[in-house]
């Protein structure tokens, strides 16, 4: 290896994959009360992911803190509030274990090869394994998002109706839960599991605007519990401009959607008259030449 930067490259791979090697040996057989989960044998390489919570450990990185928040909060909305702490430490430390198993091969792969693109490359791909579940994840709630809110209009509506006919509030709340097996409406029959727990209605509704984290529904919600306080009076109004609203933002939603997957076609479609015009062009200028 007469280049240098061969060299260096060979140094920090060899160097990085003695480190795994020894966290391997080191933590070998720790943890196996979270790798033997279902959880944990959901993902990929999940057998050495003792490796990336030993690193946790070293560094002291705490999935309690405020700088895991946000990771907490998506993993509370897929997976329950209960179990939100468990798989924010679990996406973790596969993420950590992902970065620093690549890390070593790419690097000596790169310095065998002597190519400095490659391993740049490699290191890239590396620091994007730390993130590389989080967005996996941000992309299961967003989708978990746009469900609920295509189903909320629907719910509406019915619930104004059942409630117009006469039908108290509860029991419409539970006639429509038990209609499907949606997202929604699992997430309406646990609020009405609570209800008949003895939680209080508002505070079961509240719950319920919590677990589905969208503004549209707490304030949806939000309107709920006001009329619950009032008196039901006024309540069939009120559900009447909740559904005609729910219903403006689906249409918005759906035009969001379309313009999305327009902007995602866009490029390809490019990509693809460029090479047409290329296809086109160059055996022209070839006969001229």
């Amino acid at each position: 290896m007469d280049d240098p930067i061969q060299l260096i490259m060979a140094v920090i791979g060899t160097g990085s994959a003695l480190l795994w090697i020894i966290l391997f040996i080191k933590n070998s057989g720790k943890y196996s009360e979270i790798l033997k989960t279902t959880a944990a044998s959901g993902y990929q390489l999940s057998s050495v992911f003792f490796i990336g919570f030993a690193i946790m450990k070293h560094l002291k990185i705490n999935v309690r803190s405020e700088k895991y928040a946000l990771k907490r909060s998506r993993a509370a909305e897929l997976y329950g509030l209960k179990y939100a702490e468990f798989y924010t430490y679990l996406i973790t430390g596969a993420e950590v274990t992902y970065a620093v198993t690549i890390f070593p091969v790419t690097t000596l792969l790169a310095a065998t090869a002597g190519s400095v693109e490659f391993g740049i490359m490699g290191a890239v791909v590396s620091l994007l394994m730390l993130f590389y579940i989080d967005s996996d994840v941000k992309k299961k709630v967003e989708e978990r998002h746009d469900e609920l809110l295509c189903e909320l209009p629907d719910m509406i509506s019915r619930l104004t109706i059942l409630v117009n006919a006469g039908m108290v509030l509860r029991e419409a709340w539970n006639k429509i839960a038990d209609s499907s097996d949606s997202m929604l409406c699992k997430e309406m029959r646990h609020t009405y599991e609570d209800i008949r727990n003895g939680m209080p209605e508002s505070e079961a509704f509240s719950a319920f605007a919590e677990r589905c984290h969208t503004k549209e529904i707490r304030k949806f919600i939000s309107t709920l519990n006001q009329n619950l306080q009032k008196g039901s009076t006024e309540l069939v109004s009120s559900l009447q401009t909740a559904a005609a609203e729910q219903w403006e933002e689906k249409k918005n939603l759906v035009k969001r959607k379309g313009n999305a997957v327009e902007q995602k076609l866009l490029l390809p479609m490019i990509i693809i008259f460029i090479a047409i015009i290329i296809m086109i062009i160059v055996p022209v200028f070839t006969n001229i030449v």
